[in-house]
């Protein structure tokens, strides 16, 4: 039995500091997304903050919670001008191991994690701005970009000084999924262009998560597509509570560490994302990056 699931936008309202952090309640159905002939996965809503202080982050971020926060990148001149034709022309000769995806989903290697290959920056935007689909997620890290196109970037202060701190452009074609997983570090997303969806999850939802297990390739990896979930396989699934939003050019996406999540790009998507580690994961961010090395995972 597989369902498609609703199309969910973030309520258009936003504060300036929270008077009390949000937490899920399954009691409280009004909020989910929960309507006639969809599956039922309670689904609310990420909290929209306009400019939020640091200490507030830090406190979504202790908390749990993710945060959607709109207004901070309005300076940042990557914003709306970092289009396929833009990078193109700017950084076409970037090299980078796209990810596999013949279906729009990323294909899984049972020995390496996900499937990689090599492409230009060039030749995916050149499918992308003609219509096709590329058979690939491109990422790469931004130091490899041309420093003319860097200097358009500056750091949100949200993550500036975060500890090994990484940064990666993300460039996706329209339909391309991002399968549940999560991250060890925390992670703030930039949508400089397009527009993406995501599906949240906390990491309390674990085992009604179903992940692949431990010693896979893909242990961060859900089992399950939320894009057409499958309740006999996975019965638990719509006990899992979450969260929903939609990234407009501008946007940014807060999600503490281990936080589950699962993005659609609804269009033509460029964002840069930014990996940092809490200091009480240190150890285990650096003790999961060796352990990755040594078992040559591409994850």
């Amino acid at each position: 039995m597989r369902h498609r699931l609703p199309v969910v936008s973030p309520p258009d309202t936003a504060g300036d500091e929270p008077q009390a952090l949000p937490t899920p309640d399954p009691d409280r159905d009004e909020a989910s997304t929960a309507e006639p002939g969809l599956p039922p996965l309670p689904l609310r809503p990420v909290r929209c903050l306009t400019r939020p202080s640091l200490p507030t982050l830090h406190r979504f971020g202790r908390a749990g919670l993710p945060l959607v926060i709109r207004g901070a990148l309005q300076d940042a001149a990557a914003v709306g001008r970092w289009t396929p034709s833009h990078l193109r022309e700017h950084a076409g000769s970037v090299r980078a191991r796209a990810y596999v995806i013949p279906d729009g989903q990323v294909r899984l290697d049972a020995r390496t994690g996900f499937e990689l290959r090599e492409t230009d920056l060039s030749e995916y935007a050149d499918d992308v701005i003609a219509g096709r689909t590329p058979q690939g997620y491109f990422r790469a890290p931004l130091e490899v970009l041309p420093a003319r196109l860097r200097a358009e970037w500056v750091d949100p202060v949200y993550c500036r000084g975060g500890l090994r701190l990484r940064r990666n452009l993300w460039f996706s074609a329209p339909g391309t999924v991002s399968r549940l997983h999560f991250d060890l570090p925390h992670n703030l997303i930039a949508q400089l262009y397009g527009r993406k969806r995501f599906l949240l999850y906390p990491w309390s939802e674990y085992r009604n998560l179903y992940p692949f297990p431990p010693w896979s390739s893909v242990p961060h990896l859900s089992r399950a597509d939320l894009g057409a979930p499958d309740f006999r396989r996975f019965p638990r699934l719509p006990l899992a509570h979450g969260w929903h939003c939609e990234l407009a050019e501008g946007d940014m996406l807060f999600m503490p560490s281990r936080m589950w999540h699962y993005a659609l790009s609804l269009g033509a998507s460029i964002t840069i994302n930014h990996w940092w580690s809490p200091v009480a994961m240190l150890p285990v961010c650096m003790a999961s990056d060796l352990y990755k090395r040594l078992r040559g995972l591409n994850i």
